[in-house]
């Protein structure tokens, strides 16, 4: 039985890492994102904007939902992967002990 409840904080512990690790990249992605323009300022360039101007789809909220949609799913497989690959050393470091 105590392998069960082991098992049960387990999943608790991924779940919840994987949902704050999302957020956190979502806000790091629009911290980003919001820098743009002014990197573009600073370089001269213009990619920044190029970059906004793609994510924000010529205005058409349909096509802008499907960006965000898009942005916030590669960030939740990006999270999710990241725990993986954490819980994969935590695991080895053990074994080693």
């Amino acid at each position: 039985m105590a392998q069960v409840d082991g098992s049960i904080r387990l999943t608790l512990l991924k779940t919840g890492a994987t949902v704050g690790l999302t957020a956190l990249l979502v806000f790091v992605l629009r911290w980003v994102l919001g820098f743009l323009p002014q990197l573009d300022a600073i370089t001269g360039g213009h990619a920044g904007g190029d970059v906004l101007r793609f994510l924000a789809s010529n205005g058409h909220a349909q096509a802008q939902q499907g960006v965000a949609i898009a942005l916030i799913v590669f960030c939740f497989a990006l999270a999710v992967l990241v725990v993986h690959a954490a819980e994969r050393i935590l695991r080895r470091r053990r074994s080693r002990r």
